[in-house]
């Protein structure tokens, strides 16, 4: 199965736009043999995502940005 690369959600066929995300896929796709089940919670809407997502599918806001600036802070 194929994952867009931003949220990490299952796109059946290769498409210029996650329909999930809306994120034009510049990056390869993922391969993966299984679904994603871990998830956590958007900090901009509050609702749930795939842990690996870079992008919120919801609110269509980059997480790993804001994650990455918090690691620096620490």
């Amino acid at each position: 199965m194929k994952k867009c690369p931003y949220c990490f959600e299952e796109v059946r066929e290769p498409v210029a736009k996650c329909p999930h995300c809306a994120q034009f896929v510049i990056d390869d796709f993922i391969e993966s043999d299984y679904r994603s089940i871990d998830k956590k919670r958007c900090i901009f809407c509050g609702k749930n995502i795939l842990a690996e997502a870079k992008v919120c599918k919801h609110c269509r806001k980059w997480i790993n940005t804001v994650d990455d600036a918090i690691k620096d802070m620490e």
